[in-house]
């Protein structure tokens, strides 16, 4: 009886631990984020993240956000799979590459891999449809709770927007002149 009751366990013990492991085992076909806001006419965050199949994400925050400078960590099986659940209920294969309906609200720029192919999404986020600001949204809350690593290496995006057109100092002697009638 001894020998029957170990068997029984054991068989237990191995459906139980592979029922566990399908539950990580979602064969997502999203193999890549790449995310981004770039600004708006005040406050808003201009950052970019990347978030891959392997669990590992980068972050930049170039202003306006609660971390600036590059960053770098892991996510839970979970988030990912939570994030590939999210854009595979909004079909995202079917969406328009572009939502620029307004111009003053935040920019915002989505690239999404898989099949070796790449959606390309952008627009204003007040231009999104619903079902997009609300993934939208959960990811900008998501981003804030991330554990992040400090690095000294200047990660790079394939986004455009997060990256602020560089200004040039004015000079201290410069003088702005209006034209005269004479001039015209």
């Amino acid at each position: 009886m001894t020998a029957y009751k170990l068997i029984t366990i054991l068989s237990i013990l191995t459906l139980f631990f592979s029922c566990d492991n399908n539950k990580h085992g979602r064969q997502n076909e999203i193999k890549r984020v790449v995310f981004a806001t770039g600004g708006c006419y005040g406050h808003c965050p201009i950052q970019a993240i990347e978030i891959d199949s392997s669990l590992k994400f980068k972050y930049h925050g170039v202003e306006y956000t609660d971390r600036i400078g590059f960053f770098v960590g892991n996510i839970t099986n979970d988030f990912w799979d939570t994030l590939n659940f999210k854009f595979e209920n909004i079909n995202y294969k079917q969406l328009d590459s572009s939502y620029e309906h307004s111009v003053d609200d935040l920019s915002t720029e989505i690239y999404i891999y898989y099949n070796n192919k790449v959606k390309h999404i952008h627009g204003q986020s007040a231009s999104l449809p619903d079902s997009v600001l609300t993934v939208y949204q959960w990811l900008m809350t998501e981003i804030k709770r991330l554990k992040m690593l400090s690095t000294n290496d200047s990660l790079t995006f394939p986004t455009i927007i997060e990256k602020p057109l560089p200004m040039p100092p004015i000079p201290e002697n410069f003088k702005f002149v209006p034209p005269t009638v004479e001039d015209k």
